[in-house]
């Protein structure tokens, strides 16, 4: 049986205080940077909440860490400049 990514532990009741993130959707259409860094900063609030610190491909400065992808993933990744 293949290692699952994921470690299980104890349940965790959700934080009572919601996260805020906001992003300027116009500049999400048209920047792709800019869909990451909001895309990861999403991610991190919602990873926050079971003890993670930050997405495992997506940095707060917009970058994809494409070598953390697996091949069948990577090759979709077009378009992108580093």
């Amino acid at each position: 049986m293949a290692e699952s990514a994921f470690q299980r532990g104890p349940a965790l009741p959700f934080p009572t205080a919601p996260a805020e993130t906001t992003g300027d959707l116009a500049a999400i259409v048209s920047d792709k940077r800019e869909a990451v860094v909001v895309a990861c900063a999403l991610a991190s609030d919602l990873l926050a909440d079971m003890g993670a610190h930050q997405p495992h491909i997506l940095t707060p400065q917009g970058d994809i860490l494409t070598d953390r992808l697996n091949g069948e993933f990577r090759h979709q990744l077009t378009g992108w400049e580093p």
